[in-house]
């Protein structure tokens, strides 16, 4: 018993050692290679995702596994899985969306599923810390309200997990757990499946676990690779928890007192995202303020030069006056009505629409950023035949708009597609 005390004691140790990520240049990695144009163009770091924990072999004392997650007392590990025949176990790990034979060692798939059994024991606190350790954002709804719809990429498709704040939790915890014991070749093809770029990226597990986590933080519609530390991204991700609790009231007083715009009908969903946007810009560095005012067309002209000659002090007083500047000119661009992002030609990547723009495509047409090229044609073909002006004669002017709008959410998703394999 004692020897079990000291190992317990060791393991919550070196859980908190390598759990909440620090704001240090130790917590931080530049990527080897982008793992997407904004990453070629700004050369932004990022901070780096927490090594996976390792899954242990199942215990016979039923006490916890060592170097499983913290879960309550009464939670014993009792082995089942361990004694089953070999097509058995495959049909269990199936079950879950993986093999044996994908994992990084196929022995400890027993434990695995035994901690995915485990995890809807866990309290949402445990949970949530524990997808947090790992540097991955909290799913959309798992804050105990209706989840917000953010501008997320279709390279980072994920659910909401579920109905209810805890199953999100859990399926974002269990697919996270899977991916950490997944041989570096499954890792590629769930990036593939989840339309995560991998050209010019080196396939090592660190930046594939890393591109996931990203994945996650765009769903949430927060760039954390632009932040200074997951600290600062998670203080971001709680705020955009809170506003998307809010209602329609709320929300357009919290417009009001940053000076942001307010319809006079307004959405839920259109106030909440400007509100995240704000909330990101002032977490923003000084230098990424500057790249977003560039790529937003937004003048950075008449700002006071700096005493040091041009090299910004961090903290100083000059920073501090500049980034207030840079935000106040950022802000006045949600003033302007800015045209509709399914119009005209795809935007680039680097376009801050970009993502709404093909999303929105993607609903449009009813299909999901997993699906491939054909789907995509026999969705268009589908939705043509159904609204063509011609096979609803006398609802011409009923069917015409929509009928335009499904040709060029085609014509703009064939071209995503193309532009995606290239």
């Amino acid at each position: 018993q004692q020897q079990q005390q000291q190992q317990r004691s060791r393991q919550q140790q070196a859980e908190q050692e390598q759990g909440y990520p620090h704001p240090t240049a130790e917590g931080r990695r530049t990527p080897s290679q982008p793992s997407s144009a904004y990453f070629a163009k700004s050369g932004s770091q990022k901070p780096a995702a927490v090594a996976p924990a390792p899954v242990s072999a199942p215990t016979t004392s039923g006490g916890p596994a060592a170097g499983s997650i913290p879960r309550p007392a009464t939670i014993r590990n009792t082995g089942k899985y361990s004694h089953l025949s070999d097509d058995d176990l495959r049909k269990a790990c199936k079950e879950w969306g993986f093999t044996p034979a994908g994992l990084e060692d196929k022995s400890l798939a027993p434990a695995l599923l035994e901690e995915l059994d485990r995890l809807e024991r866990c309290s949402l606190s445990e949970l949530r810390n524990e997808i947090r350790k790992r540097g991955f954002a909290t799913p959309p709804g798992s804050g105990g309200h209706a989840a917000v719809a953010a501008p997320t990429s279709v390279a980072a498709t994920f659910g909401t997990g579920g109905g209810t704040p805890k199953e999100a939790l859990v399926q974002r915890l269990r697919e996270i757990r899977i991916w950490e014991q997944l041989r570096v070749g499954e890792l590629r093809r769930v990036c593939r499946e989840l339309q995560i770029p991998l050209r010019d990226v080196d396939p090592t597990r660190e930046n594939l676990l890393t591109l996931l986590s990203d994945a996650t933080w765009q769903q949430r519609g927060i760039p954390v690779w632009r932040l200074s530390s997951l600290i600062m991204a998670y203080g971001v991700l709680d705020q955009v928890d809170t506003i998307e609790s809010k209602g329609v009231e709320e929300l357009s007083m919290r417009c009001e007192k940053r000076g942001l715009p307010v319809e006079d009908e307004p959405l839920q969903e259109m106030l909440a995202a400007r509100l995240r946007t704000v909330i990101i810009w002032e977490h923003l560095s000084v230098e990424e303020l500057r790249q977003e005012c560039q790529a937003l067309g937004v003048s950075m002209d008449n700002i006071a030069p700096n005493e040091t000659g041009g090299v910004l002090l961090q903290g100083s007083k000059n920073e501090r006056g500049e980034q207030q500047e840079l935000l106040r000119r950022l802000t006045e661009v949600l003033w302007q009505a800015p045209p509709p992002p399914s119009a005209g030609e795809l935007l680039s990547e680097d376009d801050p629409r970009f993502m709404e723009q093909v999303s929105g495509c993607f609903e449009t047409l009813q299909l999901t950023p997993t699906d491939d090229p054909e789907e995509l044609r026999r969705a268009y073909q589908k939705m043509a035949r159904r609204l063509h002006p011609d096979k609803n004669v006398g609802k011409e002017a009923d069917v015409t708009a929509e009928f335009q709008a499904v040709s060029v959410a085609y014509e703009l998703l064939s071209e995503y597609m193309k532009r995606r394999s290239a």
